[in-house]
């Protein structure tokens, strides 16, 4: 049973936004308080922010989650199939989806940065991320893909969906995600993954598919920051071999079509059939 539209769910779209705005200042507060530990420890700055990025998400998010009632259950895996199952059906369309997915979201980024040039602070930036070490990776991989879908995801999107129209939901909660990246550049690839990542979740009602392919793409983009070093890696896909393009584009498409299959023509046809 689909949730009543249009009543009042916290947060809506203007506290998501004060929301952001204390993820913003909680990273900071947090970050200043274990940049001197992790310094000692031998942690790179990237490291620590990413760390520090994490752990600021990680309590805004239970801060929310306790405030709207709901179990870690109920909020990572609504529908009645089992953990296994979803995870043993949504792996493979999802791993074929992310070479396109990051294909498509280099091409947008490659686009914004022509119009906005990066400055020398932020090529910097991106060349210090891949000097973060494995532990950073690991963060960045594993731990945010996690924390950053039960936030956006699992509580944002999912009160929007209770408050508003499906596709008006999950196009405000990608802006949002969007947003909480706090740059130009990411925040177009933030808004592609968050309404791909938000069409998943309304047809599946559950996180484990978003989070898989989240992990993926940040995978992909880890991965292709190594091959092709981290300034040839902004300037995105222009540097890749036309095969590596096709072969993106070719797994994306076959991807697409099999979470087509799954989520969208089979609905279809049980509507069809219960007529």
């Amino acid at each position: 049973m689909k949730p009543p539209q249009h009543q009042y769910c916290f947060p809506n779209l203007l506290e998501a936004f004060f929301v952001l705005v204390a993820l913003y200042f909680g990273e900071m507060l947090v970050n200043a308080i274990i940049a001197q530990p992790g310094r000692s420890a031998g942690l790179q700055p990237m490291a620590i922010y990413s760390i520090g990025r994490v752990l600021a998400y990680g309590i805004g998010f239970t801060v929310l989650l306790h405030h709207s009632k709901a179990t870690y259950r109920e909020l990572l895996h609504e529908n009645g199939s089992s953990w296994t199952a979803t995870f043993a059906l949504f792996t493979l369309p999802i791993l074929l989806l992310a070479p396109g997915l990051l294909l498509v979201c280099n091409l947008l980024q490659m686009l914004v940065v022509l119009l906005f040039p990066m400055s020398p602070t932020m090529q910097a930036g991106s060349e210090q991320f891949m000097k973060g070490g494995l532990g950073t990776l690991a963060l960045v991989c594993v731990i945010a893909p996690i924390v950053e879908e039960m936030l956006f995801r699992g509580i944002i999107l999912r009160s929007f969906l209770r408050q508003y129209p499906p596709g008006v939901a999950i196009v405000h909660s990608a802006a949002v995600f969007g947003l909480a990246h706090l740059n130009v550049y990411q925040f177009m690839v933030g808004f592609v993954l968050g309404c791909v990542n938000g069409a998943l979740y309304r047809r599946t009602r559950s996180l484990l598919p978003c989070m898989l392919l989240h992990a993926f793409y940040n995978v992909a983009v880890v991965t292709s920051a190594v091959y092709l070093g981290a300034r040839e890696w902004n300037a995105a896909t222009a540097d890749w071999m036309a095969p590596w393009r096709l072969w993106a584009l070719a797994s994306g498409a076959l991807g697409v079509w099999m979470l087509y299959r799954m989520l969208w023509e089979s609905v279809r046809v049980g509507a069809r059939e219960g007529a």
